[in-house]
């Protein structure tokens, strides 16, 4: 089968790739990004691509591929809110278009584990068939769930396609490299919200791109949870920085993240918005993919994120 994936540059898509070229299915990978691959090999074609270029479409087309696995996706928030979107929507649409044109028979579209939201009445944990309530500021999760509402029209409208959807939580390993890792590995102290003990999950990447390639392999439809079954709490993940931990007011650390983000001051990398992603808990029940597909974690939430500190060399 032939392969195409957008994104595949990222940490994600390194890991898929790098997974899926030993797989003996896989005859050849187009791996299309803003920016080299990761890793070279015989099965790999990359190509520099922007997704939001309407020529995407007519090149998806002319590759023919069987698969599409869509990862383009601006992570770390920009200042420029308009071409964020342009990327992430106008992207999304211009993949699942390539992909009717080009009569793939699998689509698989990475969402997120934050589209469900974070919220004080949040199910413990929040299951597939619980409803997506992104917070309305915060950007990278409201336009997750925008995709995800293009993909179901997608499905609707072409039954005769595979569609999956993956969800993971907070992904680590040691390529990850953004704001959330940074929050952990670019400040001498490792500091948290005062009064709040939120229990969060950590996915290694390479049990992503396991599990993705066996969803694509059981040609399994919907949405998936990609998350370990254990959690750490606020407490234990500063402590496993071996940082001093400060506890900050939300008072106090809020308007001093936003004056950073508007004054480009790059210590932290984002708006104000994603804590209360740090406030409530927001974890993710992995039983389908346990379950229906026989998946098991090689890695638990603890060990994704110590993978993550001893990559950036914050523990020995």
């Amino acid at each position: 089968m032939k392969v195409l994936i957008t994104g595949a540059s990222g940490y994600l898509g390194g890991a898929l790739c790098r997974a899926m070229i030993h797989r003996p299915w896989c005859e050849r990978i187009d791996a299309c990004d803003v920016r080299p691959p990761l890793d070279k090999h015989p099965k790999i074609v990359y190509r520099e691509q922007d997704i939001t270029d309407p020529r995407f479409v007519d090149w998806v087309v002319e590759r023919a591929p069987d698969v599409l696995v869509h990862l383009a996706y601006v992570l770390d928030p920009i200042h420029d809110e308009t071409r964020m979107t342009s990327i992430n929507i106008g992207g999304t649409r211009h993949a699942l278009e390539a992909a009717a044109r080009a009569g793939v028979s699998k689509v698989m579209v990475a969402s997120s584990g934050t589209a469900y939201g974070a919220w004080p009445d949040n199910p413990v944990p929040l299951k597939e068939t619980d409803p997506i309530r992104p917070h309305p500021t915060f950007q990278y999760a409201r336009e997750k769930a925008a995709v995800e509402a293009m993909c179901a029209r997608f499905a609707d409208e072409h039954p005769e396609v595979v569609l999956s959807i993956v969800r993971p939580c907070v992904l680590y390993g040691p390529n990850v490299r953004n704001y959330l890792s940074r929050l952990l590995t670019g400040l001498p102290v490792a500091i948290g919200l005062a009064g709040y003990e939120p229990e969060l999950q950590f996915v290694h990447e390479d049990d992503v791109a396991d599990a993705m390639l066996l969803i694509l392999e059981q040609s399994a439809r919907g949405a998936f949870n990609i998350a370990p079954p254990d959690t750490l709490s606020m407490g234990e993940v500063l402590r496993l920085t071996g940082k001093r931990v400060v506890r900050v007011p939300e008072r106090v650390l809020a308007p001093a993240i936003d004056f950073m983000w508007r004054h480009h001051i790059p210590l932290f990398g984002a708006p104000s918005s994603f804590l209360d992603y740090l406030r409530y808990t927001w974890t993710l029940d992995g039983t389908r993919l346990r379950e229906e597909l026989g998946f098991e974690f090689r890695y638990s939430s603890r060990d994704a994120l110590t993978v993550m500190l001893r990559a950036k060399r914050v523990l020995r």
